[in-house]
């Protein structure tokens, strides 16, 4: 294996699991220790790693941000150009005879803008996404029964887990509220992350639909694991450091 190859697969390792061992992966490749220990030098020279006695790990970044739940009317508001581009190219991937699963958020609220006259099934979580869809002419709206929550409008209900599961979905596009390399996608709202990951189990593609004020920000809990997420569709600014450590775990950027 080449230096650079094996390189992405230890950097890959460290974004999923936080540390690794000079032991186990001088073990994985066959290599010398020494040969690990240049490794993470220069790994260090360009990411945030912290080489440690024995091994390495992602360092804890004092430049993440964390994220609160926004009302709904500031969420729409906020980056809205960037929002447009987005959506726009979501919309372009999806297809007569599609069923289409839209979670929260208003950046997946504004694909709708862009579907037009297409013949798609949408299932989401959201009130205000399923009352936004029923205006399109040729679509089919389906969303679960429950509680709806007043700042998101997403419906929180005992039924809702196996309504979300009873479907198979061809595209999922899926807005995040927070998105940093050493955790992943998070989110603010404890109850609404077993939906979410309930709606990307049952999609064949996931498209995660994000402006680039998400990125580095950091949020009580864990959403999915980014094996889940075969897309990320963004905007013109998302950092380039972004770019490279979504497309290091196999995730293409539209």
């Amino acid at each position: 294996m080449l230096n650079v190859e094996r390189r992405k697969e230890i950097l890959n390792m460290l974004f999923g699991k936080g540390s690794v061992t000079v032991g186990e992966l001088s073990r994985k490749y066959g290599v010398g220790d020494e040969t690990i220990r240049r490794d993470f030098k220069e790994l260090a020279r360009n990411w945030d790693i912290e080489i440690v006695y024995g091994g390495a790990h992602i360092k804890d970044s004092n430049g993440t941000q964390g994220v609160k739940e926004l009302a709904l009317l500031t969420k729409r508001s906020e980056n809205y150009e960037a929002k447009q581009l987005i959506a726009k190219k979501a919309a372009v991937l999806i297809e007569d005879g599609e069923m289409i699963g839209l979670n929260s958020g208003s950046t997946v609220e504004y694909i709708i803008d862009y579907i037009s006259d297409k013949s798609v099934g949408i299932i989401t979580l959201n009130v205000n996404v399923a009352a936004k869809a029923l205006l399109l002419p040729k679509a089919t709206v389906y969303i679960p029964g429950g509680r709806v929550r007043n700042s998101s409008g997403m419906v929180i209900g005992p039924g809702s887990l196996d309504f979300i599961k009873s479907f198979m979905i061809d595209k999922c596009f899926f807005g995040i509220s927070a998105l940093c390399k050493k955790r992943g996608i998070m989110h603010p709202v404890l109850e609404e992350v077993e939906l979410n990951a309930a709606m990307l189990s049952v999609s064949s593609k996931n498209y995660v639909v994000t402006d680039s004020s998400k990125i580095n920000k950091t949020a009580f809990f864990s959403m999915t694991p980014l094996d889940t997420i075969g897309y990320f569709i963004v905007d013109d600014d998302f950092p380039q450091d972004y770019r490279e450590y979504v497309s290091l775990r196999g995730i293409e950027i539209i």
